[in-house]
């Protein structure tokens, strides 16, 4: 990932280099040109633990778990030297990458090593090898057309840091995404002249897809139908080393893949050229065919397997009753889920209410508490803000206007997190809150449906103040201003909410339809096994457009932020708080001076999970004394409070 200021000419994101007579060639010899000075220099800087995340060049530095679906490749070549790519899981043993990455023009791999809830290629995270990968049948090592290939690996649990993206469907399959804007992500150069010292993390960056017409102009004829571009208007792209990562968009909550890191010019990623993907909806049937097959109800099943070296047996996922069949003398490899059967078989297995994972995993160990509480000791429990509006929110609501208006936008000052981009958020909703009193003050809130959100309680009264109407910001990273806006005095309160220790503080806002977008969109409350997870040792995201800093003034960022938290147990949240934490409480650490701050209130707090952003914690109180001292801060636990609010949706 990079960032440069080119002189460019934009249309619609297209970025024009310098004039050219003939197509801007593209790198075909990856391993020998990228991938091996790259891997070097990836290691080199990640043993020297040099990391300034500061440096990240038109991006930003991933946290753990930011991207779950990412995954990085270390790559022995037949040759004996070591090269780097990226790729993307798709399913627990399932990942697409760049077939470029297993033969280019003058090299092949041998093995990959598949590293997986990582954001250091060279340690930490899972690693597993393998040998078995699929290239597109008709790529092309001269021009990279169809550039894809299919990995397999054995069997991985999907957690907060390893989990799938969701492959385009429905009206998705027949788009062509040009203006849309999405992230790419990966391991490589930050720029053309990148040397040890610059970023060895994974990063992202957000670039806008161009149309295949425009990227024709500067790659001619290397561009057809399964290719997808994306523009490098101010120096933004891809670069060496992401190759086969993903390009993804944000639809209907989830994740969802569009393109993977195919190419960019020969003379370099910063001169403006368009980068190179394959377009992923070109290859739904050649990858899905390529995918394990699920069973998804309770069904009465039986399978004759032919025993075939290759592996092309079938993977049943669901409710099964039946068997399945080798014919005698046959091999097969054939993986179960929640059962001992063994993996060779000679004749038949009988298969009973499989549900699980598969055969061979290692059982799953149970993460701890985690994040250390940090702030000075105290005999009596600490205090936690009541009165809001007075204290937090009209004050906040001042600073945020006016440096809003004054522009005052300094992104390398949010503390402990990111500015967050348009859309990166899509669920996040900003509160302009007219008081009784005629005081505006300010609070977040989240997207539920095209008109439901859910913030918190005390956002439309505390223990002084009564508001009389909310403006509900939607698909805008500034509070004041863009974005979509609707007045509402439609708002719920939990009936059981005390104003006087922020239990049950939770309240639903209906507000008229907004259609879903790029930039807006539902995030999704949690089910199955999350509802009985109290989520102890997770890491999740909170965002909001809060303080950065108790000290914070108007040259401090007014846009929207966000910071990652790992989540404690009541247990330990209570030797700050005491009795004001209960079972429908969940509280973050505060290690490092991480937290949410004034502003913040009602906002989000979200992990990934199954592909999908989902909502565990609607923020709603801090210590009295500041959001610095390390104490934890407290929110709402959805799970606690799901009845309650899908029966107002």
């Amino acid at each position: 990932m990079k960032f440069t200021l080119v002189v460019v000419l934009v249309a619609l994101g297209v970025v024009l280099g310098e004039e050219v007579a003939t197509p801007e060639p593209i790198t075909l010899s990856y391993h020998e040109t990228i991938g091996i000075p790259e891997a070097a220099r990836i290691k080199a800087a990640e043993e020297a633990a040099i990391y300034d995340p500061s440096r990240i060049v038109g991006g930003s530095a991933a946290w753990l778990g930011q991207f779950p679906y990412q995954a990085g490749l270390v790559i022995t070549l037949t040759t004996g030297s070591t090269s780097a790519c990226g790729a993307c899981l798709l399913t627990n043993n399932r990942l697409v990458t760049a077939a470029h990455c297993w033969r280019d023009r003058n090299n092949q791999a041998r093995q990959f090593e598949v590293v997986l809830g990582s954001i250091r290629l060279f340690s930490g995270g899972t690693r597993i090898t393998t040998t078995a990968v699929t290239m597109h049948q008709n790529y092309n090592v001269n021009n990279l057309n169809n550039d894809v290939a299919m990995i397999t690996i054995s069997w991985v649990n999907y957690s907060n840091t390893i989990n799938r993206i969701a492959l385009p469907s429905g009206t998705l399959i027949n788009n062509n995404f040009a203006g849309t804007w999405a992230v790419a992500s990966g391991f490589g150069l930050t720029s053309d002249s990148a040397v040890i010292n610059n970023n060895s993390f994974l990063s992202h960056v957000q670039l806008q897809v161009i149309t295949n017409a425009v990227c024709q102009q500067t790659f001619g004829s290397s561009i057809i139908a399964s290719t997808l571009c994306t523009s490098s208007a101010g120096g933004r792209s891809t670069c060496g080393g992401d190759s086969g990562g993903p390009l993804a968009i944000n639809s209907g909550g989830q994740n969802v893949l569009i393109g993977v890191v195919s190419f960019g010019a020969e003379r370099g990623c910063q001169l403006g050229f368009p980068a190179g993907f394959a377009r992923v909806t070109s290859f739904l049937s050649w990858i899905q065919a390529r995918l394990i097959k699920r069973v998804e109800a309770e069904v009465e099943i039986s399978i004759k397997y032919l025993g075939k070296r290759d592996r092309t047996h079938q993977r049943l996922d669901g409710l099964c009753r039946g068997s399945i069949k080798a014919l005698p003398a046959s091999w097969a490899d054939i993986e179960f889920l929640n059962t001992t059967a063994k993996s060779e078989i000679e004749n038949e297995i009988g298969i009973r209410n499989g549900i699980g994972t598969s055969v061979g995993v290692d059982s799953v160990t149970e993460i701890g508490p985690g994040g250390v509480v940090l702030g000075e000791e105290v005999a009596t429990p600490e205090p936690i803000t009541l009165s809001y509006h007075e204290t937090i929110g009209i004050p906040e609501a001042t600073r945020i206007k006016a440096a809003e208006e004054a522009a005052s936008y300094d992104s390398s000052r949010i503390v402990s997190g990111s500015a967050a981009w348009l859309g990166q958020f899509p669920y996040q909703a900003g509160l302009v809150i007219t008081l009784t009193t005629g005081s505006t003050s300010a609070c977040g809130a989240c997207l539920l449906t095209n008109n439901r959100l859910v913030t918190a309680a005390h956002c439309w009264r505390d223990s002084r103040n009564q508001a009389r109407q909310f403006v509900v910001v939607l698909g805008s990273i500034r509070l004041f201003s863009g974005g979509t806006r609707i007045t509402t005095t439609a708002v719920t309160m939990h009936q059981n909410y005390n104003v006087n220790n922020l239990n049950n503080d939770v309240a639903m806002i209906t507000i008229s339809w907004v259609n879903y977008s790029n930039a807006i969109n539902r995030i999704a409350l949690p089910s199955g096994t999350l509802i009985n997870n109290n989520f102890a040792g997770f890491w999740a995201v909170a965002s909001g457009f809060g303080r950065t800093s108790d000290a914070a003034v108007i040259n401090n960022n007014s846009f929207l932020s966000h910071v990652q938290l790992q989540v404690i147990t009541n247990a330990v949240c209570q030797q700050s708080f005491g009795s004001t934490i209960i079972a429908s409480t969940l509280c973050t650490s505060g290690a490092g001076g991480r937290g949410t701050c004034g502003g913040d209130s009602g906002g989000p707090l979200a992990i990934s999970s199954g592909g999908q952003n989902v909502l565990i914690g609607v923020v709603s109180f801090v210590a009295e004394r500041g959001c610095q001292l390390g104490f934890p801060a407290g929110f709402a636990r959805v799970t606690s409070f799901l009845s309650w609010i899908q029966a107002r949706l």
